[in-house]
């Protein structure tokens, strides 16, 4: 008896090794893996909120930057929310092809700040200023009420400011 069940557990055998590979080769087909999200733009990787300090290490402020794009004209703009400590404005951005992470500031005649006092800002062209790098943003601009301040009944001020902005995570 026994050596009739082993005789058909050996014929057996060689069924079982078919069964057990078409399971193994007939797998079910992989769906493709979904595409990777795009890279961030350079506006979207310098939009965000910032600590800022003067150029000894001392914290002033903080500040967001919001960007926007336009699909119709196709630009890009960065808000900034809180500038200076005061100012909040958007500013469309330009490529610089020898300044690729450059951050426009624009140049504003009356811009009002958060006390409704009138001011001129520009944030100019510097080589090493205004360019974001490793989440660091040297900020240089200027900053005057000169053509306000005897009716907005304010002291006179002036300012090459420079701060560094600090993206936090």
């Amino acid at each position: 008896m026994m050596k009739q069940v082993n005789k058909q557990v050996k014929k057996l055998i060689p069924v079982c090794m078919i069964g057990v590979s078409s399971l193994v080769a007939c797998t079910k087909d992989k769906t493709p893996a979904a595409p990777a999200p795009p890279e961030p733009t350079k506006w979207e990787k310098i939009a965000g909120h910032y600590k800022v300090y003067d150029t000894t290490g001392v914290y002033l402020y903080d500040m967001n930057l919001i960007h926007t794009h336009n699909d119709v004209t196709n630009r890009d703009s960065i808000r900034f929310e809180n500038f200076d400590g005061e100012f909040t404005f958007t500013t469309q951005q330009e490529e610089f092809g020898n300044l690729p992470m450059y951050v426009a500031i624009g140049g504003w005649d009356t811009l009002f700040d958060s006390n409704n006092k009138r001011w001129k800002l520009s944030g100019g062209l510097f080589t090493y200023y205004n360019n974001f790098h490793n989440d660091t943003i040297p900020l240089r601009f200027q900053k005057t009420n000169i053509n306000y301040y005897i009716m907005d009944i304010t002291p006179y001020y002036a300012c090459d400011c420079k701060q560094i902005a600090v993206k936090q995570h």
